[in-house]
């Protein structure tokens, strides 16, 4: 079974290319599950009530088609059958009838008082709506890094980040990740840069930022050439952890057309 929304494109989601952000398509996707969720329970008030909290784990984009402002967009999303410890949940955009985004996600079920991660064989009654469509792509376990991961820049997580968890909110990490794709030394050619395509975006949550805590990201690029396309790409990797506590954060690749 699959829930959809459709939505009108607010032009303050979009970049000045009038092109909406990898964040905001993230937002509109995580809308329509909450959505979902409330319309097919157990409504919100179960999880406050049982300390429950979804929280995700890994998530991978495929970006077919740009989407800009005022287009009317169709968000599909639909849960797998969970695996073990993990609940899966697609996600696909239509523009013009037209796949434009297509995503994967994998997430868990938590004690948010013990912090214990819960199995989904525990829930079978409370949780029932599945759907069995698949991708041909799957979330990304482990990155390659770079050899070369110099490049450093800091960020402090505020209150506009956070969300109910008292944690910086999933798609604000898309944000962070797209806000440190170019260094400041790139700031005057960065009109040419940021009118690239991009094509997949992988991110991996490995903890949770709180808030006013600093994040410390180090990025590191290759030039690639894509198996299928043979188009040119730049592939950007990040590395993050908390400054205080020197945990990790999370994980990502972005792939752009050169």
């Amino acid at each position: 079974m699959k829930w959809s929304e459709e939505y009108r494109v607010h032009y303050y989601y979009t970049d000045y290319n009038n092109i909406l952000k990898p964040g905001y398509i993230a937002r509109y996707m995580q809308e329509t599950a909450w959505n979902a969720l409330k319309n097919w329970g157990p409504a919100p008030e179960y999880f406050y009530k049982n300390n429950l909290a979804f929280i995700l784990s890994k998530i991978s984009f495929k970006y077919y088609e740009e989407i800009y402002e005022d287009d009317i967009i169709k968000v599909e999303t639909w849960p797998l059958t969970p695996k073990i410890l993990i609940f899966p949940r697609n996600y696909r955009i239509y523009k013009n009838n037209k796949i434009a985004v297509e995503a994967v996600s994998a997430w868990v079920l938590m004690d948010t008082k013990t912090k214990t991660v819960l199995r989904p064989d525990s829930f079978v009654n409370i949780f029932t709506n599945y759907d069995d469509e698949e991708f041909n792509f799957n979330v990304q376990r482990r990155f390659k890094m770079p050899d070369d991961m110099s490049d450093l820049s800091r960020y402090k997580v505020a209150y506009s980040d956070i969300d109910t968890n008292f944690h910086m909110n999933n798609a604000v990490y898309i944000d962070a990740v797209c806000n440190n794709l170019y260094a400041d030394s790139d700031i005057i050619s960065a009109e040419f840069k940021l009118k690239k395509k991009m094509i997949s975006l992988d991110l991996n949550y490995n903890g949770e930022a709180r808030f006013a805590q600093i994040i410390e990201i180090n990025k590191g690029m290759v030039l690639c050439k894509d198996d299928e396309t043979g188009i040119n790409t730049e592939e950007y990797y990040m590395r993050a952890k908390i400054k205080e506590t020197e945990q990790n954060c999370f994980e990502a690749k972005v792939v752009l057309e050169k």
